[in-house]
């Protein structure tokens, strides 16, 4: 299995964050698999597998990063992300709904900076 489309976006908006110390500035999503994607039905966790190609930090660092939202489809339905860095290596993202219906089909998506105590569609 591979990353989606809007998977490969919320990584890359974890890597333009000037505010981590990444040690890549983009991910070879060839090099990347997918171990498994789970639907909650107001969201989904899709896990990785440990390689060198999601090695984006140093060893010592563990984190869970959630600055990004993104409308989905038409309906612009709000999202909610969270990236998982496990000693240094991305190992899932987490994606969720403000508790409306995770959508079957994503046709298309426009990501946002979330900051916390942000109203939703103000970003």
């Amino acid at each position: 299995m591979e990353a989606t489309a809007l998977e490969k976006a919320v990584i890359g908006q974890l890597l333009k964050d000037v505010e981590l110390n990444t040690t890549k500035s983009e991910v070879n999503f060839e090099k990347a698999m997918v171990i498994d994607r789970e639907f909650t039905g107001v969201g989904f966790l899709t896990e990785f597998e440990r390689s060198q190609e999601l090695k984006l930090f140093a060893d010592d660092v563990s984190l869970r990063w959630g600055k990004v939202g993104a409308r989905l489809n038409a309906s612009k339905l709000e999202t909610g992300y969270v990236v998982y860095v496990d000693n240094g290596y991305l190992t899932a993202v987490e994606g969720y709904s403000y508790g409306d219906e995770w959508p079957e089909v994503i046709t298309s998506f426009t990501l946002y900076e979330f900051r916390p105590g942000m109203e939703l569609g103000s970003g």
